[in-house]
């Protein structure tokens, strides 16, 4: 999964898994005062975000990486191996 972000902290992020739920967000607050002359004035930014992604049983949970290079979120998402049944001859005694 790739997620466009520029501009961003990897601190501002926040990834969480649960019961079988992606959910990846971003929050950013900001908060400047300015003193002049007999005025205070105090502007507030609130920046914010959530996705959720659903997660099926063929995804290793244990191997999820997540990476933010270049305004660019990656979180790597690896296949469970998959245990491939042989065919097992069975002799009549």
């Amino acid at each position: 999964i790739e997620m466009n972000a520029p501009g961003r902290n990897k601190e501002d992020f926040q990834i969480n898994l649960e019961d079988g739920l992606l959910t990846i967000s971003f929050e950013k607050k900001e908060e400047t005062e300015k003193k002049e002359y007999k005025t205070i004035r105090k502007e507030f930014s609130y920046q914010s975000f959530t996705r959720s992604f659903s997660v099926d049983d063929k995804i290793d949970t244990a191997g999820i990486q997540a990476k933010y290079e270049n305004g660019v979120l990656k979180l790597y998402l690896p296949k469970k191996e998959e245990i491939i049944a042989t065919p097992k001859q069975i002799s009549i005694q």
